[in-house]
């Protein structure tokens, strides 16, 4: 552990400040950073945080929280620093052998529940699971929402990852409900259980030649870089999965942004049997876009 570069007892604020500081040049977020740091440390709620601005924190303290702004300058993500995400309102545990869960990839788990609502029973395919956010995130809302037969395969060609999806599935008492599988996409074909009325996918999307932020350094790469100008997973999981599908069955497959006239080629052999749309926005400023197959 690092030695403390405060002479005296700090108190809560005096390190907000601090942690502020340190962050401005390398977070565009430095003070949410400071805050989310500072309560991990502390054991409080942010909320917490804020109503003791004038308690003092001790030397260990201040120092442990030292050593956390300098892995978060270094670009480290504060998800893989304090061992959590929230994913769709719930708290997933994350370390570097997943991907961060992404704000954007709600967008599937809407779609998903929006093309399954009023279904009496459900069966879904996440394909690269990583976390787990997706399944969990969508088997969860299901049962919310009064629909007990929910029936999820969880894939994902990482051991280590399969390690995380299946914490987080206990995490939140989904055992029942989610089987985390080991499968390169869809070859493990023994243990799925097609078919299937709903398939998600987030696979790697990004162009191994493609300029990206420090942050996704410290990501599995193999969770984000694909061949073929990023699109090699995507087509291989739009051949494999909808043989899997139902009848009138969707599959929802996360891409990355500016990608629409790439897609073209890729799609145009499901055009015949399957409704094939875009969601999302696909303007370079943004990230992603979703495709959806729904089977005809």
């Amino acid at each position: 552990m690092a030695k403390s570069p405060f002479s005296k007892t700090h108190t809560v604020g005096e390190l907000l400040q601090e942690g502020e500081r340190l962050l401005a040049e390398s977070s565009e977020s430095a003070r949410l950073d400071s805050e989310v740091l500072l309560s991990f440390v502390l054991q409080v709620s942010r909320s917490g945080l804020l109503i003791s601005l004038r308690d003092q924190c001790s030397e260990p303290q201040a120092s442990e929280f030292l050593n956390l702004l300098k892995r978060r300058r270094a670009g480290e993500p504060i998800a893989y620093i304090v061992g959590e995400r929230e994913f769709w309102g719930l708290s997933f545990a994350v370390n570097r052998a997943v991907l961060v869960p992404r704000p954007e990839s709600e967008l599937i788990v809407e779609e998903a529940l929006q093309f399954l609502k009023g279904r009496s029973s459900v069966r879904l395919l996440d394909l690269g699971t990583g976390s787990g956010c997706l399944a969990v995130a969508i088997v969860h809302e299901l049962l919310r929402r009064g629909v007990r037969d929910v029936r999820c395969d969880a894939v994902d060609r990482s051991v280590e990852a399969l390690q995380i999806a299946k914490e987080n599935v206990q995490r939140h008492t989904l055992s029942q409900h989610i089987t985390c599988i080991e499968s390169d996409w869809c070859s493990n074909k023994e243990a799925l259980s097609p078919p299937y009325d709903c398939i998600v996918a987030n696979p790697p999307y990004i162009d191994p030649h493609e300029k990206t932020p420090i942050e996704l350094s410290f990501e599995p790469s193999s969770a984000l870089f694909s061949p073929d100008a990023g699109l090699r997973d995507t087509e291989v999981i739009l051949r494999e999965a909808t043989a899997l599908l139902a009848p009138h069955g969707v599959l929802l497959c996360e891409v990355g942004a500016g990608k629409r006239k790439l897609l073209e080629p890729f799609l145009k052999p499901y055009q015949d049997k399957f409704t094939v749309s875009l969601v999302g926005d696909d303007s370079e400023a943004d990230r992603f876009c979703v495709i959806r197959l729904q089977a005809r």
